[in-house]
């Protein structure tokens, strides 16, 4: 890595201006853009970067003036210090939440089945029991939570182990346990039988899509028991709701999960587990690492373990 010369620097001490400044002119090619975007004149963002430099005693950009290309020390800093940056940014934000000085927001995202499904009984009690924090929801679909929560754009994503392809990068917590089950219109064959197998299913047409479920040893049960090769299948479903309203047609049956196994409320349909042969789908709390926690992201993630945890 290359080593800059030391000589007095111009701060003495590494400051958040400096390592925003940087993070700014990395994420956008150059310095000049990162004033712009900052509203900071090109030679006070130049002298910050270049203060970094003297400061940590390494080369971090390599600017023609038109462009920066960032050295092997200077993506190893950026990596560390961008997360750092972005905390600061919510500092003051975090601080007065925490003081009761402005209104409290938070921002979920999660899968349209989560919504229907088993979150809006929680929704509406977590509305009804904290007046004060405003919450925005919004869908999340497969694999779009890491690009969500690196953004910036919600604060957490609440869905099973497809929802981030990196869970790594972030605070994972285990919310509830999702059971399998095998729906039916009223009369099916199958609602006769208590316990019903694979190999069952495979002989009546199934409305889910073959990769529709998560957990992927399970989905390779259901595969070789042959449950998606019934000629007659016309459907290739992911969304509950629309696999329940199908079963109601008679266009076949469907796999969906419930909570503890609660029996179907529609006198439409009959629901059989199938726990004993695949395992249950696992919903997750997903948030960005920071240095303090989201008081009302908090609540949310207890009042969800306690009336949906298993």
């Amino acid at each position: 890595m290359p080593r800059t010369k030391r000589t007095t620097p111009i701060y003495k001490d590494l400051s958040y201006s400096q390592l925003r400044s940087y993070c700014e002119a990395v994420r956008l090619g150059n310095m000049s853009a990162a004033a712009e975007s900052l509203d900071l004149s090109n030679p006070t963002v130049w002298k910050q970067i270049r203060a970094l430099e003297h400061i940590v005693g390494v080369t971090l950009l390599e600017s023609d003036g038109r462009r920066s290309e960032v050295t092997e020390a200077g993506q190893l800093l950026a990596s560390l210090a961008t997360p750092v940056v972005k905390e600061f940014e919510g500092l003051l934000n975090r601080f007065q939440e925490l003081c009761d000085l402005t209104p409290k927001h938070l921002s979920v995202a999660t899968p349209p089945r989560s919504f229907t499904d088993d979150l809006m009984p929680v929704i509406c009690e977590f509305r009804q029991t904290h007046p004060d924090i405003h919450v925005t929801y919004r869908e999340s679909f497969e694999h779009h939570g890491d690009a969500m929560l690196q953004s910036g754009e919600v604060d957490l994503v609440i869905g099973d182990s497809r929802c981030c392809l990196n869970p790594q990068k972030f605070l994972v917590e285990v919310l509830f346990e999702i059971e399998a089950m095998v729906i039916m219109p009223v009369g099916h064959p199958l609602a006769k039988r208590r316990r019903i197998n694979p190999s069952d299913l495979a002989k009546y047409p199934v409305l889910n899509h073959p990769d529709g479920y998560p957990d992927e040893e399970s989905n390779a049960i259901l595969k070789r028991a042959g449950v998606f090769d019934h000629p007659d299948r016309r459907f290739n479903l992911l969304l509950a709701s629309s696999i329940r309203s199908c079963v109601k047609q008679g266009e076949g049956i469907g796999l969906v999960g419930s909570i503890g196994g609660v029996p179907s409320s529609d006198p439409e349909i009959v629901q059989r587990t199938l726990k004993h042969c695949l395992k249950p789908n696992i919903t997750y709390a997903y948030s960005s690492p920071r240095m303090s926690e989201n008081p009302s992201q908090r609540l949310l993630i207890d009042l969800i373990k306690a009336r949906l945890s298993n």
